[in-house]
């Protein structure tokens, strides 16, 4: 009976009969298969010993890198995937040099191991074996051959480890073929393969295939027990079924949720329905409920599409309302060991990163004592997870690849959490995280290069201290405060004050000199109509009185933190002119939405230094917000958001546009003076 079910799926869903031995043989030619059972791929870059190992068993995996990209490593590392019992698994190898560009190394296969995969690298250079990859299959085992049509189809992508390079896709109907020999070789494989085998049938033919779809549905139903990856399978394959078979889907659903209450369909729909909730109350009663009858250990080993759209902004409905409603932060503080790393990394933004960057700007003060209690909490429990690949990315990220992931995506949590222990004078803890960072943010970033700069001197590294200070100025990502650190450390070695700004300017100038072609030939030249706005010295600013000086023009906000992250390096270039009278700067204040912006924006700047002309944009007729001006220029020259640089010239025409910060304030006075003395040198 079951030969018979086989055999029809397999003249259904595949190749005829009578072309499978042809079409093996060009399978075979095709991708260089020299097994005379099945392919064993770059038979002389990359081999196993035993060369037909079984599953269980150690061997040792052996990568040529002549002629790869990989030719002249110093060392190999790499990921090797394997197919096992129908799931993918990722696990990191270090290799060592056994001399003529040989490397190698031991591991053991595990227990079902069907297939497995390598990508070797060293540094940031990969090698992933091109077309050919870098494959073996152990065909002795279910999923063997499936493995290797999954693993390059296209369609496929979102299943499997997207390594592979594109030359070595294959078409559907060769997907199918290897899905057409799995099910020769190991039957008992159709109902962990009926899924992916309806899918690529419909696109290999373009056409519905109700059919199939149906009765490979009905065929997996007869299984006395389905596990979650299973029951999703059968969820996504009626989900191929036109809308005029919605009565068979209808009754395949109504089938799961019978025969499993509290199986992965039946959570689907309640994350749903949690989800669009509107009474916040019976939210919270619907959430408790479901932590009870679908407990996440229950479900680590399927990750659905609804899951993956609704479940974290579910939960986040309810932890963020309770802070909003309430004042009551403790939900979300309790709740940091069961909720997933994506939410914890946004605890850490939205409970302690924003609040503290708002104290440092001096919008409103927080308590940083609180801020460093919830940063406890978080924190910890946010690195502890680097070391646990998240469910969503097993099989497709080893846990070296995860850890780099997961450190990128923290880095700058974990650096307003340094910052915290620096105020609290916590400095070895400080420097953990800081040092945690350094291959992320050295020199890329001039906020961390100053709290590095200055760890540095604390602990009396001076020379040190120095020569970071040094790189970072070459970089062009240096604070006005490490330019002031800076020159102390070079007046202290006996130098003369009067030298250091050559000395300084002298560090950048190789790049200062690429950064000024690449400026210069972005310059634009504009009609631009006039303004006239309230400035914060008393009277009104118009364009039209400003002819034959530099305008710049600086659109910000009270809310807008890039705004103001970027004032140490206005406020570098403000100070470098202000002796210049046809040189100009005004900072537009629009978007302000608080009845008393104009005395806010006021302090603010009085608190933080700066000698600003604030310009208050006008009311808008058409909306009534105080946006006038911005909205004017951003639909005539095609901008949006803030913070937004404009510099017109002596003429009146807009010559330059700059939206956003990136970070740097020496960088961002480079960037306007460059500008600015161009126009002044311009041939008119």
């Amino acid at each position: 009976m079951t030969y018979k079910v086989h055999s029809r799926f397999l003249s259904a869903l595949y190749i005829k009969k009578q072309t499978k031995m042809k079409n093996l043989k060009l399978i075979l030619f095709l991708f260089g298969i020299t097994s005379p059972l099945l392919a064993q791929t770059s038979g002389e870059k990359f081999f196993l010993t035993p060369e037909h190992p079984n599953a269980g068993e150690e061997i040792t995996i052996t990568y040529n890198a002549t002629d790869t990209p990989l030719e002249n490593a110093k060392h190999v590392e790499g990921v090797v995937y394997t197919y096992d019992n129908f799931r993918w698994l990722a696990d990191d190898i270090t290799l060592k040099s056994t001399g003529d560009k040989k490397w190698q190394t031991k591991m053991k296969l595990s227990d079902k191991a069907a297939f497995i995969t390598c990508v070797f690298k060293s540094d940031t250079i990969k090698d992933n074996g091109g077309k050919m990859t870098y494959s073996w299959i152990l065909d002795k085992n279910d999923g063997s051959y499936v493995a290797w049509g999954f693993l390059r189809s296209p369609d496929l992508q979102d299943q499997v480890p997207n390594i592979v390079h594109d030359s070595a896709y294959i078409k559907k109907e060769v997907s199918l073929f290897w899905i057409n020999n799995e099910l020769k070789y190991h039957p008992n494989a159709r109902t962990h393969v009926f899924y992916e085998g309806s899918k690529l049938k419909q696109l290999e033919t373009g056409q519905p295939q109700p059919k199939l779809i149906m009765r490979e549905v009905r065929f997996v139903l007869t299984e006395k027990s389905l596990d979650n990856p299973t029951q999703y399978n059968i969820q996504k394959t009626i989900g191929l079924l036109e809308p005029e078979h919605k009565v068979f889907a209808d009754s395949v659903q109504n089938v799961l949720l019978k025969r499993y209450p509290n199986g992965v369909l039946a959570r689907d729909i309640e994350i749903k329905k949690i989800f669009n909730e509107g009474d916040f109350n019976k939210k919270v009663a619907m959430y408790t409920a479901f932590e009870k009858n679908f407990p996440q250990s229950n479900f680590l080993d399927v990750n659905t599409d609804t899951e993956s759209l609704f479940y974290d902004k579910m939960f986040k409905g309810i932890a963020y309302n309770y802070i909003v409603k309430n004042k009551d932060y403790s939900y979300s503080i309790n709740s940091v060991k069961k909720v997933s790393y994506n939410i914890l990394v946004d605890y850490a933004w939205h409970l302690i990163s924003i609040p503290f960057d708002r104290d440092q700007d001096g919008i409103e003060k927080t308590s940083l004592e609180t801020l460093k209690k919830y940063a406890d909490v978080i924190i910890p429990e946010m690195e502890s997870r680097e070391a646990f690949v998240p469910k969503e990315f097993v099989g497709k990220l080893s846990p070296n690849e995860w850890k780099a992931q997961a450190l990128q995506n923290a880095a700058r949590e974990y650096f307003t959490y340094a910052k915290l222990l620096e105020i609290f004078k916590s400095y070895d803890l400080s420097k953990k995280y800081l040092d945690k960072i350094k291959p992320i943010m050295k020199f890329e970033d001039a906020q961390y290069n100053e709290v590095y700069s200055r760890m540095l001197l604390r602990e009396g590294k001076t020379a040190e201290a120095k020569a970071y200070l040094v790189a970072a100025t070459k970089a062009n990502k240096i604070t006005p405060e490490s330019i002031a650190t800076f020159k102390d450390l070079f007046v202290k070695e006996g130098k003369k004050e009067a030298d250091f700004d050559a000395y300084y300017h002298s560090l950048k100038a190789d790049n200062n000199e690429e950064h000024k072609k690449k400026l210069i030939a972005e310059l634009i030249n504009l009609p631009i109509d006039g303004f006239e706005m309230e400035s914060s010295r008393g009277g009104k600013v118009k364009l039209a009185d400003q002819k034959g000086k530099i305008v710049v023009l600086d659109f910000w906000a009270m809310w807008c933190g890039p705004c103001k992250n970027a004032m140490p390096g206005m406020n570098m270039a403000v100070n470098k002119y202000k002796e210049d009278p046809n040189v100009k700067f005004y900072f537009v204040d629009t978007m302000e939405y608080i009845k008393d912006f104009k005395a806010q924006t006021q302090a603010f700047i009085k608190e933080k230094g700066f000698d600003f002309t604030i310009l208050y944009d006008s009311k808008n007729p058409k909306t009534g917000k105080f946006d006038a001006v911005y909205d004017k220029y951003s639909k005539a020259f095609h901008f949006s958001g803030i913070p937004e640089k404009m510099i017109i010239d002596q003429n009146g025409n807009l010559r330059w546009m700059s939206n956003g910060y990136f970070g740097s304030p020496s960088e961002l006075l480079d960037e306007i003076s460059i500008i600015v003395e161009y126009l002044k040198s311009e041939k008119k």
